[in-house]
């Protein structure tokens, strides 16, 4: 894995932390390829990938790499492949090749030297980008028809909407065969990142075969361990005490979420985003200044307590149900000017200003003050529906079963839930559902992970699906629902599963189940 560490003596200079041999011969083993093909390896580093190749018997082996320094040294270890000392976003080959395969460097847009910014954006056409979407881009680019791409990356070019060119690239160009996810798992000493090996081929068959996907079970798995169970649950096509194998068919649309989990079909379903409202957090920016004690506003004034709101944190959704609030006080665009907020609001002032400098330099629309919250998003619509019932769930979460929490209260969403309002649903039988191990697998396939944690987003919630049973099923799922709300016990969560399975084994749907029920 490669970073790019700009120094004053040299602006491009790649710092790296090398791939583990095992994990460089696992790739080599995905290659269905002859010896005599010719390779290119697109950042080479200190050389583990052209060593592991010329050990695998192959022997047209070319690699390319930036530091002058890195290139000097594997000039002088190796023997018998073309080394190139050049920019490979820049660099223009006479040849196109039947394998590319390595690690390239993994940094965000803003994090690259200017130079470098200026290559990436030209290939990726936008400046939310990484690196490792530019390398993607061009190594496909740069293959052969019928050519394949190996390499190890971040997990993010599957779900990031700014990656959005890289899957349309990977769509228009071919197909992946292979998926290795090897989530958070320690490869690479003190960096940690979330990684994949993929294998895409070039070429467009009218019936492409499915994805094989591993995805481990341990995270903290030895190379050597990741490489042998990784050979042998993809050549026995099962899962073992390492990987879960399975297969899902080939993504079609690069404007989805792509993902490792299995797909789930829904037959008949109504989009949430069709029956609930559904909306972000409400955001401070700077939440020590703005959240008070319980007692405090006690102290404040009339035009003050005006200005003092209950939400709901992530640490108050329990999963079911929602355990308390905490206070805020609420500055908007209504407060136009610090002299106003000193001689009307002088208790929220004086608890603001010591924190005046911090607040300056947040990320500040431009019609808003150092005193104002950040953003506001969604806060007319909710106080629109605020008399309706309300769920919320924790945007990231590390939590083993999903938390969607009801609350009746008069309550704001915090920066760190979302808020789903129930409108034309009823808000138990989506509660129950929400909070089922069958829905996590479902929102899984749809991308959602985000290493050990699960993202709850705006985008991904609105258009999941809603399977639209029959009465008799979502009656049976309210009733179990009302039960653990009124015990506050949560172990029947798991009856609410068995109701769902049921109701799957026996297709026990209708178009208009869901709307008769609110």
């Amino acid at each position: 894995m490669s970073k790019f560490k700009p120094t004053i003596k040299n602006e491009n200079l790649i710092s790296f932390v090398e791939t583990p041999p095992e994990i460089v011969n696992l790739m080599i083993k995905l290659v269905n390829k002859q010896k005599d093909c010719n390779i290119l390896d697109t950042g080479f580093g200190k050389g583990i990938f052209l060593k592991q190749l010329l050990e695998n018997g192959f022997i047209n082996i070319e690699g390319i790499e930036i530091s002058k320094e890195l290139f000097e040294y594997c000039e002088s270890t190796l023997n018998g492949i073309t080394l190139l000392n050049r920019d490979f976003l820049i660099w223009k080959p006479s040849k196109r090749y039947d394998l590319i395969i390595g690690n390239p460097p993994y940094a965000h847009y803003n994090s690259l030297p200017i130079k470098i910014q200026e290559e990436v954006l030209k290939i990726t056409k936008t400046r939310e980008s990484d690196i490792y979407y530019a390398f993607i881009i061009k190594s496909v680019e740069l293959l052969k028809e019928n050519g394949e791409l190996i390499y190890i990356v971040p997990y993010g070019f599957l779900y990031n909407t700014h990656a959005k060119t890289v899957r349309k690239k990977l769509l228009e160009n071919g197909s992946i065969q292979a998926i290795i996810d090897l989530d958070e798992t320690r490869l690479f000493y003190d960096e940690h990142p979330e990684t994949i090996i993929f294998k895409f081929t070039k070429v467009k068959p009218k019936n492409p075969e499915n994805i094989e996907i591993l995805r481990i079970k341990n995270r903290n798995a030895r190379p050597s361990e990741i490489f042998q169970k990784a050979i042998v649950s993809l050549n026995k096509k099962i899962e073992n005490e390492l990987f879960i194998y399975h297969e899902k068919p080939q993504f079609n649309d690069y404007r989805d979420i792509w993902s490792t989990h299995p797909h789930i079909e829904i037959p008949e379903y109504i989009k949430l985003k069709d029956i609930a409202y559904i909306g972000v957090g409400l955001v401070t920016g700077f939440d020590l200044a703005f959240r008070i004690e319980d007692n405090e506003d006690k102290l404040f004034n009339f035009d003050e307590r005006n200005l003092v709101f209950q939400f709901v944190k992530a640490a108050n959704c329990k999963g079911f149900w929602v355990d308390g609030s905490v206070k805020y006080v609420l500055t908007d665009d209504r407060i136009k000017n610090e002299n106003e907020i000193s001689k009307k609001l002088p208790n929220i002032y004086q608890r603001i200003l010591p924190h005046k400098e911090e607040m300056s330099n947040r990320y500040l629309p431009h019609n808003k003050k150092w005193f104002h919250w950040q953003a506001l998003r969604n806060k007319t619509t909710i106080e629109k529906y605020m008399q309706y019932p309300k769920i919320f769930v924790p945007t990231l979460d590390r939590s083993k079963v999903n938390r969607f929490s009801l609350t009746n209260e008069s309550v704001y969403p915090s920066g760190d839930v979302l808020c789903i309002i129930p409108l034309k649903i009823d808000p138990l039988f989506l509660l129950g559902y929400l909070n089922s191990d069958f829905f996590r697998k479902y929102y899984l396939s749809h991308g959602a992970r985000r290493g050990h944690r699960i993202a709850f987003t705006q985008r991904i919630l609105s258009n999941i699906k809603i399977p639209s049973f029959n009465g008799k099923i979502i009656n049976e799922i309210i009733k179990i629902t009302r039960e653990i709300l009124d015990s506050k016990d949560d172990s029947k969560r798991k009856l609410i599963d068995e109701v769902i399975e049921e109701a799957f084994e026996q297709k026990l749907f209708e178009k208009t189940g869901l709307y008769k029920f609110f």
